[in-house]
């Protein structure tokens, strides 16, 4: 996308602002995050907001108004969360919708700004950590009380992952991808021989679904914010625990076990989890994701996308690990 065209498109949803909110909006400043959907800090007269377009090449909300529902409902939790107190940004809203439409059809959302900073993967402290856990925690228990869907949005099954394995593989066969072919072997291996039902006891509810260090704002010593709620469903809430520890824990090779231990100690002091689950959940984290990074589409990606990388970097890491990860995560 061009820089005329991103100024277009922040100019238009300015005006919007004005005749909507009544937020005139005095500075503009791109936020370059994320993947198409386009983002600015817009400091109005009083404070600043942060502005998110849903790019319809990303999203399709015009053609797809179930999508706009179900993210509909995000804002709308993380509105509530946000009331609660668990530290998430507030969400605008406009006779009860959260998405906002300009006259041509342009797709915002608008939360308060926070302020705080990214960390690299790997590198949360354990203090950092430690406020995260409290928050998941909250969060989980807080969306304890939300309806659930009729069904989750995802379960762990052998037979729907060797089908979509199967596209992978065959994919990477036609593209002559060594490489993807071997981590293919690899993980069906792991999969074809898994027990499933170790996740029958699995307890579901809403979860936030993307807990990592991207979004993720954070101070030295500890959290300003969980952000991007758009993969907020109804699956497995130990899934969010697992993402953390990976995203923020996992540096050289080793899961960090002291921060690790530090978000365990505040999950617990908001939300119950039983110990040894985290093995599971790591276990079920890798059956959601490993069919999603492990393409021939994202390998090749990932040399120009260093995030990609880092999340098959962590995949892997569970793939070394698989027979070592009671040892090493049951004791959290």
């Amino acid at each position: 996308m061009t820089k005329e065209l991103n100024e277009h498109w922040a100019a238009e949803i300015a005006a919007h602002l004005r005749d909507r909110f009544g937020l005139s909006v005095r500075e503009i400043v791109p936020i370059h995050k994320g993947w198409l959907n386009v983002k600015w800090k817009m400091v109005t007269g009083d404070e600043p907001i942060f502005v998110k377009y849903y790019h319809p090449d990303r999203y399709k909300l015009h053609t797809h108004p179930e999508r706009r529902s179900a993210i509909e409902k995000t804002l709308q939790l993380q509105q509530g969360l946000s009331i609660a107190g668990i530290p998430c940004p507030g969400v605008y809203s406009y006779n009860a919708q959260f998405i906002q439409e300009t006259r041509s059809g342009l797709f915002y959302t608008v939360l308060d700004w926070v302020d705080g900073h990214n960390a690299q993967a790997g590198y949360l402290n354990s203090a950092q950590m430690y406020e995260l856990g409290m928050a998941t925690g909250r969060m989980h228990n807080w969306l304890r009380f939300i309806p659930p869907l009729n069904k989750p949005a995802w379960r762990p099954d052998r037979e729907a992952y060797l089908r979509e394995w199967q596209e992978n593989w065959d994919k990477a066969q036609e593209a002559g991808d060594r490489i993807v072919c071997e981590w293919l072997i690899r993980s069906e291996a792991i999969v074809t021989t898994l027990d499933f039902r170790i996740f029958d006891p699995c307890p579901t509810g809403w979860l936030h679904g993307d807990l990592w260090v991207d979004n993720l704002l954070l101070h030295e010593h500890g959290l300003v914010g969980i952000v991007d709620f758009d993969r907020m469903t109804m699956a497995y809430p130990e899934i969010d625990v697992a993402r953390a520890i990976l995203s923020g824990s996992l540096r050289d090779g080793q899961i960090q076990i002291e921060s690790a231990r530090a978000f365990m100690d505040g999950y617990r002091s908001h939300s119950e989890i039983p110990g040894g689950v985290l093995t599971r959940a790591m276990r079920m984290l890798y059956l959601l994701e490993s069919i999603w990074w492990l393409r021939t589409e994202v390998r090749a990606e990932s040399e120009l996308r260093g995030l990609l990388g880092r999340f098959i970097h962590e995949i892997h890491w569970v793939e070394n690990n698989w027979r070592t990860l009671s040892e090493q995560l049951d004791s959290l």
